[in-house]
């Protein structure tokens, strides 16, 4: 699949919500509606709303200007652990970059015998790259699990040669490999008019100095360009939730190209590397008897400047409304591949019902792998 990579260099802690629970937790990765959703409001911040309208109308005229994965974590490249001054490059070299990608909702191929292994890899999350294209392609992986390749308390493997890359980076209370931090700061909210105080916590996620999140996206030309400058706007404006405290702030590198990923091949399994919700003829055609998934629903806080008029006269901001919320198929679900398809999903509108200035989207479009196209489907759990 041809797409250009990002790489999202973390300039503060990224607050990434997740749900069911309150602003004290934090994802580690930020899904592909988020960022669709951030970078509508940096193009209609720099561009204006007229552009704006022109970008979503690609999509309802079936040609969308940008296909986008969800932003996963990425690091950079230290074998030392203890040298004095170091500091990330200015310039990015992709080379030097360990990029992570969401596990399969399988089994590993060749990790089937031992039940203990079995169970290391369901808990592992994130898969470096060269794991994660070797498991794509069907691949036995037997010799790459060890104790040594798992980092981030288990939740990340590695190959040996990627994990000499980045063995540097140490937790200092521990000493084992870790590429990012979860944790609560304490945040102060004062009530205006009886001027009381009330301490809550927020979950944020710090990266190692020059990682932060990558993705990859799939510009339509005549958009590139803006596309690009959005992104700068969106890097000063921060991305995600808690902005107002500084977070989500980035400096973003790119296009880098990578290695061709495989496409999805009609009646075969793809795996997904982008949220998904699939439109209704769609539904019926990806799912059988042995594809794997997982649902996330996606709620969530408009941040519209604009306003509309109830009919009693009420004013309806759009910042700070609810949005309706949406089930789709998260990162890392395994479908099947319709036959006479070049894209599945769509926008969904989700404004509230109060408010009706203009349509609220949420991001649907898959970001498509194919999966073990070599006809080495098995080993399911």
């Amino acid at each position: 699949m041809n797409a250009t990579a990002y790489h999202l260099e973390a300039r503060a802690p990224f607050h990434l919500g997740l749900r069911g629970v309150g602003i004290e937790a934090t994802a580690v990765h930020a899904s592909s509606d988020t960022v669709f959703s951030a970078l509508c409001y940096a193009v209609r911040q720099q561009f204006g709303t007229a552009t704006l309208e022109e970008f979503l109308g690609t999509y309802a005229a079936g040609d969308p200007a940008l296909l986008l994965s969800s932003a996963f974590p990425y690091v950079l490249a230290r074998r030392e652990q203890k040298v004095a001054g170091w500091q990330p490059p200015q310039h990015l070299d992709p080379a030097q970059a360990v990029r992570f990608f969401p596990r399969p909702l399988e089994s590993a191929p060749g990790v089937l015998d031992d039940p203990d292994q079995r169970k290391q890899v369901k808990r592992i999350t994130w898969l470096s790259e060269a794991i994660f294209r070797a498991w794509v392609d069907g691949e036995n992986l037997a010799g790459h699990f060890s104790e040594d390749n798992l980092a981030q308390g288990g939740r990340a493997w590695l190959t040996a040669q990627e994990r000499d890359m980045v063995a540097g980076w140490r937790d200092e209370d521990t000493d084992a490999i870790r590429f990012w931090s979860v944790g609560e700061v304490p945040r102060v909210t004062v009530d205006r008019q009886a001027s009381s105080s009330q301490v809550y916590q927020t979950g944020r996620v710090w990266f190692q100095p020059g990682g932060g999140l990558w993705l990859l996206m799939r510009w339509r030309q005549d958009w590139e360009a803006r596309g690009g400058v959005a992104l700068q706007v969106l890097g000063d404006a921060g991305m995600g939730g808690e902005r107002s405290a500084g977070h989500g702030q980035f400096l973003p590198h790119g296009p880098h190209a990578l290695a061709r990923l495989p496409d999805p091949v009609p009646g075969k399994r793809f795996l997904l590397l982008s949220l998904y919700r699939p439109e209704r003829d769609e539904l019926e055609q990806v799912l059988d008897d042995d594809v794997r998934y997982q649902f996330r629903v996606r709620r969530g806080w408009m941040a519209s400047p604009d306003a509309t008029q109830t009919s009693d006269g009420k004013i309806v901001r759009g910042s700070g409304l609810r949005r309706r919320s949406v089930r789709m198929f998260a990162e890392g679900s395994l479908l099947r591949w319709p036959d006479g398809q070049t894209r599945l999903g769509a926008l969904v509108d989700v404004r509230p019902d109060a408010f009706k200035a203009h349509p609220v989207f949420r991001y649907g479009l898959a970001f498509p792998v194919g999966y073990r196209t070599g006809g080495r489907e098995g080993d399911d759990e």
